[in-house]
């Protein structure tokens, strides 16, 4: 029997994990240092550039302006460069297992 971090990661859940919240895919992997950079940093993007919360925006009480698109914009990039990131590292590990095995 193969340990844990010799079993074939999903990058669809990697994926998923990683959409939820930045880092969680990177977790799944088992990078534990990278995870805990992309959800740090995850963090303090959110609070540093949406100070309004998601949820105000959301209900409208935010005026859309440039700047909050843009500020939207980078987070948007952020999470889509953490869920490739989770997927190419599955994928990755997956293919150092199958060349070991």
């Amino acid at each position: 029997m193969s340990s844990k971090s010799h079993q074939e990661k999903s990058a669809q859940v990697a994926i998923i994990l990683s959409g939820i919240f930045p880092g969680v895919g990177q977790f799944y992997n088992g990078d534990m240092a990278k995870g805990a950079g992309f959800f740090i940093a995850s963090l303090i993007l959110d609070v540093y550039l949406l100070p309004e919360g998601y949820w105000d925006i959301i209900r409208g009480q935010i005026p859309l302006t440039l700047n909050l698109y843009l500020r939207i914009l980078v987070l948007v990039l952020f999470r889509v460069a953490a869920v490739l990131d989770a997927e190419r590292s599955a994928r990755e590990k997956n293919k150092a297992i199958t060349k070991s095995g």
